[in-house]
């Protein structure tokens, strides 16, 4: 597997002063995922976002990882019953033409 398209969780953490436990945790209740690449852990790009709201809300806001957990899933619903809303919509629309 080729580490180019990867970020490095250690320079990540090293230079954002990200602490690593936190990525632990992350890892712990299945936030983000991880690859090992020639003993080093990376993380595809699109993590780094989920890595930093996620870690705003624990720092700025005080939020445990339970907490957040229950956020995500929460979140996670409302998406999916906003994208079936639109199908929904969309259906009806096709009828009041």
């Amino acid at each position: 597997m080729d580490s180019e398209n990867y970020i490095e969780i250690e320079v990540y953490c090293e230079r954002t002063q990200t602490p690593l436990d936190f990525i632990d945790d992350l890892l712990e209740f299945d936030m983000i995922e991880v690859h090992q690449i020639e003993n080093k852990t990376y993380v595809q790009p699109h993590y780094i976002i989920e890595i930093e709201r996620i870690y705003r809300l624990r720092k700025d806001l005080g939020i445990n990882m339970e907490g957040i957990d229950t956020l995500n899933q929460m979140l996670k619903k409302v998406n999916r019953l906003e994208q079936e809303l639109k199908l929904l919509r969309d259906r009806l629309t096709i009828y009041e033409h």
